[in-house]
């Protein structure tokens, strides 16, 4: 009979390690565009358990692929150079190993690779009512035809609402605007795709003054203007003229700076009219309307003035003048000089008294004259002196 042994047997089990496969796609494709070429990014995917090798961005523009740029395994991204400026393209990257090459990403958004136009050239700015008008000379376009321009009011601090201009246009008119206030304008090129530098220019609009307030001081052949101004119509007066009329002749013209004037040499009781305008860098304004004015002067001197001294007092009287000139009397003063100081003595009526003047007999000089509006005139001189009592 034959025996059977059992020996034992060195089996192994087949290997456990994992089969290496092709990577995972790349994913988040971004592409950045730039003055004739494309920056392209990915995230880096899984290698599937073998190195990567390498990768491959395929460029599409509309439904054709019309490249595929090898891209270093040590590199997530890749500038795709020699496009079309003004094309839009699209990528896809895939990734390579050993075992062969991921699915295609999913494609980026299109983008356009484009140059940056110059600044507008020659800016320049028309100022007038309520308006500015901005015109200028086209920016380089760099070899990529304008779109638009854009400009953008600024009105101190406030960011007014941004206008965009075809790029067939040079020019530009903003209306209405606030007389007075100054307003920034920054212009920019478009191709469409980018702005170009900002070109900017301050502007203010502004028209011609308002109507002149005109207030006349006539005197002793000789009238004193004063005026003022409400709207200067955003620009400042750098000018008034002063027109002066006899019935309808114009007799004279002043032109001054300032904000009044004295028209001299005129004859007393004589109606002369003035008028008035002001002038801005705008032009001149609307004129005021005639104001009349008689040059006169002051009063004669009081008549038949006499006095009478007594024990220490001197009484005084007179009559009105003969002439007032238009300008009623006012009051009337004595003046006095004795030993080289003067005293004044003022009273509305014909008549003044005078006491406690020294009781020496000498004598004393005394001077009375009427003041109207226009001022004292000529006087009326008194010789006088005071009469001690008789004992």
């Amino acid at each position: 009979m034959m025996g059977l042994g059992c020996g034992g047997f060195d089996e192994r089990p087949p290997s456990q390690e994992p089969q290496a496969t092709v990577p995972q796609a790349p994913s988040l494709v971004i592409a950045v565009p730039g003055d004739g070429q494309v920056t392209v990014t990915w995230d880096v995917p899984s290698d599937g358990g073998s190195a990567l090798l390498d990768y491959a961005v395929h460029v599409h523009s509309d439904a054709a692929e019309v490249r595929v740029v090898t891209a270093p395994a040590s590199e997530s991204r890749a500038v795709i150079t020699d496009l079309t400026n003004g094309t839009a393209y699209a990528f896809s990257v895939v990734a390579r190993n050993a075992r062969g090459n991921s699915a295609a990403s999913g494609r980026s958004d299109r983008v356009v690779p484009h140059v940056t136009p110059g600044a507008v050239r020659n800016l320049v700015a028309v100022e007038s009512d309520q308006r500015v008008t901005l015109s200028w000379d086209a920016a380089d376009d760099k070899g990529m035809p304008l779109d638009s321009y854009f400009i953008t009011p600024y009105f101190g601090a406030q960011e007014g609402e941004m206008v965009r201009v075809p790029a067939t246009e040079l020019g530009k008119t903003f209306h209405p605007l606030t007389n007075g206030m100054a307003v920034r304008f920054v212009v920019v090129a478009s191709n469409g795709h980018s702005r170009g530098p900002e070109a900017s220019i301050e502007a203010t609009p502004y028209t011609t003054p308002g109507v002149p307030v005109v207030t006349v001081f006539p005197s002793g052949q000789r009238v004193r203007l004063a005026w003022s101004v409400e709207d200067t119509g955003g620009s400042p007066i750098t000018s008034y003229r002063v027109t002066v009329y006899l019935g309808d002749e114009v007799i004279r013209t002043v032109d001054t700076a300032a904000t009044g004037t004295l028209v001299e040499e005129l004859e007393n009781a004589t109606t002369y009219h003035f008028t008035v305008e002001a002038e801005n860098a705008a032009g001149w304004g609307g004129v005021s309307e005639r104001i009349a004015a008689m040059p006169t002067r002051a009063p004669s001197m009081p008549l038949n003035a006499m006095c009478q001294g007594g024990d220490g007092w001197i009484s005084f009287s007179w009559e009105p003048p003969e002439f007032d000139y238009g300008n009623p009397v006012t009051e009337y003063r004595i003046n006095a000089v004795v030993n080289g100081n003067s005293t004044d003595w003022y009273t509305t009526d014909l008549s003044y008294h005078l006491t406690d003047i020294p009781n020496d007999g000498r004598v004393l000089y005394f001077f009375i004259s009427a003041r109207s509006a226009v001022g004292f005139g000529s006087s009326a001189d008194l010789t006088c002196f005071t009469q001690p009592a008789r004992p």
